[in-house]
C-alpha cells in the first residue's frame, strides 16, 4: 500500500518530465492506452469476467469523461507550476470537496465536528497558497486555478464510482480506462510532437511509470487494499502529499516549502476528522 501511495504521488513528477514532450491530448491517450493493455493481465490473473451491465457501463462513461478532463487540468498546471504543491493541494482538496458536495446534495445538516474539519481544511489549503501574501494574481494564478478544477474534477469521479453496483472495481476501472482512450482519442487527440516511438528514454520511463505504476499498479493494489482491510486503507491515502513532496525536492530540484508541508498536515488533520480515522487506525494500517 505504502509503495502504491508512492507510485501515484510520483505521477506528479513524471507529470513535470513529460510536458517537455508532449501535450495533455497525446499523454491522455497515451497513458490510458497504456493502462488499458497493462489491467487486462489483472483481470486475467484474478480470473474477472469481462461482463459489464449498462448501468455500470454508463458510470464508467461518465467517470471517464471526468478521468479525462482531470487528468489534463492537473497536468496543465503541473506544467507551469510545481509539482510539489499540485501534488499536495490535489490530494488534500479533492476529498475534502467530494464531502461538500455530498452534503450540500444530501441535504443534511453538518454537525460541529464537520465544521471544525471544514474549517481546519480551509485554512490549510489557505497555508498552501499563502493567501497572506494579499496578492491575488499569485494566489490565484493560472497553475492554482488547474489544480482546483482537477480537484474538483477527482471529487466528481469519487462520486460517480460511489453509484456503481455489484461490479468489481478493477473491471469497472478498466471499463473507465479504455472509455477514456476512445473518448480522447476520437475528439481531442491530435500528434502534433512526433512519434513516440522517437523519444528518448527519459520520456518512456516517465510514461511507463505514470501508466503502469501510477495507474495499473497503484489503483489495482488500493483496491485490493480496501477488499481485503476496508476503510482503514485510506490512512495510506495521507502519506501521497507528503511523498509528492519529498520526489519533487529529489528529482526537481523544487524547494520544500514550509508552507505547502504545514498546509498539507492540517488539511491531513481535516480529512481524519471528516473520516472520522482514530489514532488505532493508523496502527491497524500500518501493522
Amino acid at each position: 500500500m505504502a509503495l502504491a501511495m508512492l507510485a501515484w504521488a510520483g505521477s506528479f513528477v513524471s507529470a513535470k518530465y513529460l510536458a517537455v514532450y508532449i501535450n495533455e491530448h497525446e499523454l491522455v491517450t497515451y497513458r490510458y492506452l497504456i493502462t488499458t493493455l497493462t489491467t487486462l493481465p489483472v483481470l486475467m490473473f484474478l480470473n474477472i469476467s469481462y461482463k459489464i451491465d449498462m448501468r455500470n457501463l454508463a458510470i464508467a462513461a461518465i467517470t471517464a469523461i471526468l478521468l479525462v478532463a482531470y487528468t489534463k487540468l492537473f497536468f496543465l498546471g503541473t506544467k507551469i507550476g510545481t509539482a510539489s504543491l499540485g501534488g499536495a493541494l490535489i490530494t488534500t482538496l479533492m476529498p475534502i470537496i467530494a464531502f461538500v458536495i455530498v452534503l450540500v446534495f444530501s441535504k443534511k445538516k453538518p454537525i460541529a465536528k464537520d465544521w471544525l474539519a471544514l474549517f481546519i481544511g480551509a485554512i490549510g489549503v489557505s497555508t498552501m497558497l499563502e493567501v497572506w501574501q494579499f496578492d491575488l494574481d499569485e494566489i490565484f494564478s493560472t497553475a492554482t486555478v488547474f489544480f482546483l478544477w482537477a480537484a474538483t474534477s477527482w471529487a466528481l469521479m469519487s462520486i460517480a464510482t460511489s453509484q456503481s453496483k455489484r461490479v468489481s472495481p478493477i473491471l469497472l476501472s478498466f471499463y473507465i480506462y479504455l472509455i477514456a482512450t476512445l473518448f480522447n482519442t476520437v475528439f481531442f487527440y491530435e500528434n502534433v510532437n512526433g512519434s513516440v516511438f522517437d523519444m528518448d528514454g527519459t520520456f518512456w520511463l516517465n510514461m511507463l511509470l505514470m501508466s503502469i505504476a501510477s495507474t495499473t499498479f497503484a489503483a489495482t493494489v488500493y483496491v485490493a487494499g480496501m477488499q481485503r482491510w476496508g476503510s482503514k486503507c485510506t490512512v495510506f491515502t495521507f502519506l501521497v502529499p507528503f511523498f509528492v513532496i519529498v520526489l519533487s525536492a529529489t528529482f526537481l530540484g523544487e524547494s520544500i516549502q514550509v508552507s505547502t508541508v504545514v498546509g498539507a498536515l492540517l488539511t491531513v488533520a481535516a480529512l481524519v476528522l471528516i473520516n472520522n480515522i482514530k489514532l488505532e487506525d493508523f496502527r491497524r494500517g500500518f501493522n
